[in-house]
Parts: structure tokens; sequence; C-alpha cells
């Protein structure tokens, strides 16, 4: 399976991160203050992308894809 996400460095020191626009792509950031982590995830052209959440803490990001007809 490969893997959509990708982490992004947290800066420890004021808990950012810095991405820059990538054109012509959506992309989703994902930013857990619980865990201290980071994503950036392309959203689907079609279809949801979905972020679960399991006792406030991110737990795992759900892609549904469709084509259109």
């Amino acid at each position: 399976m490969s893997e959509r996400a990708r982490f992004l460095e947290v800066d420890p020191d004021d808990m950012t991160i810095h991405h820059a626009i990538e054109p012509g792509k959506v992309v989703l950031l994902i930013l857990d203050g619980h865990q201290g982590k980071a994503k950036a995830i392309e959203a689907v052209h079609h279809g949801h992308t979905i972020i679960e959440t399991a006792k406030g803490k991110t737990a795992r990001i759900r892609f549904e894809e469709s084509e259109l007809f």
C-alpha cells in the first residue's frame, strides 16, 4: 500500500510548520496538536478525503474516489 500522506517537519520551539502552495494541486494539511505531528495529503480528484479521529486525536485518513461518467 502506498503512503499518500507526507509527514511535515514541525519546529519544536514554536510548533510551526512551513509548507509552500503546490500549483495545480489541492493539498490538505493536518495539524495534530495532541501528538505534535503534521501531515500533507493531496486531495482526491473526484470523491472524498475523510480525516477520522478517535479520542480527539487523528486516527486515520480515508480516500473515497469516484470517476465522472
